[in-house]
C-alpha cells in the first residue's frame, strides 16, 4: 500500500528552494498559489520527489516564464555581501560543514520569505551562499 502522506511529507518538507523560487517570481506568499507552483514543478519532473530542484532551469522557465540560462552558488558569510536592491535566493546552514541547509528569500540584509515561518536553521546559523540568476 501507497503512504501518500508519507510522501507529501517528504515532498514539502524539503521542498524551501521550490517555495523560494515560487516566491522570488510570483511575489506573493499565498500558500495555495506557492503549493500550486511547487506541486506544477514537481508534477513535470522539474522536483524531485524528495523536494530537491533538479531542473532549477526548467522550474523558474515554468514559475514565471523567465528564460534564465544558469545559476550560480555564490558563497557569503554575512547577508550583507547580497548584492543591494534585489531579492535573492539564500542559503543558510547550522555549520559550514552540514550538508542540511534552509533555504529563504533576503532583500537589502533582510529576510523578507521564510518557507518555514521561523526556521531553526536561520535562528542558529549563518547564511553560507545566495543563488545568482544569470539571464
Amino acid at each position: 500500500m501507497n503512504n501518500i502522506q508519507g510522501q507529501m511529507k517528504e515532498l514539502f518538507g524539503n521542498s524551501c528552494l521550490a517555495y523560494c523560487y515560487a516566491y522570488l517570481f510570483l511575489r506573493t506568499d499565498e500558500v495555495k498559489t506557492l503549493t500550486k507552483a511547487v506541486l506544477f514543478g514537481w508534477y513535470n519532473g522539474y522536483i524531485d520527489d524528495d523536494g530537491f530542484v533538479s531542473k532549477p532551469l526548467s522550474y523558474i522557465k515554468l514559475t514565471s516564464g523567465k528564460d534564465i540560462k544558469d545559476i550560480e552558488k555564490v558563497y557569503i558569510n554575512d547577508l550583507s555581501e547580497l548584492p543591494e536592491g534585489k531579492m535573492i535566493v539564500v542559503e543558510y546552514k547550522k555549520k559550514p560543514t552540514d550538508k542540511a541547509s534552509h533555504f529563504v528569500v533576503a532583500c537589502d540584509g533582510v529576510i523578507e520569505f521564510d518557507p518555514s515561518g521561523e526556521s531553526q536553521t536561520v535562528k542558529v546559523g549563518k547564511p553560507f551562499s545566495y543563488r545568482k540568476l544569470i539571464y
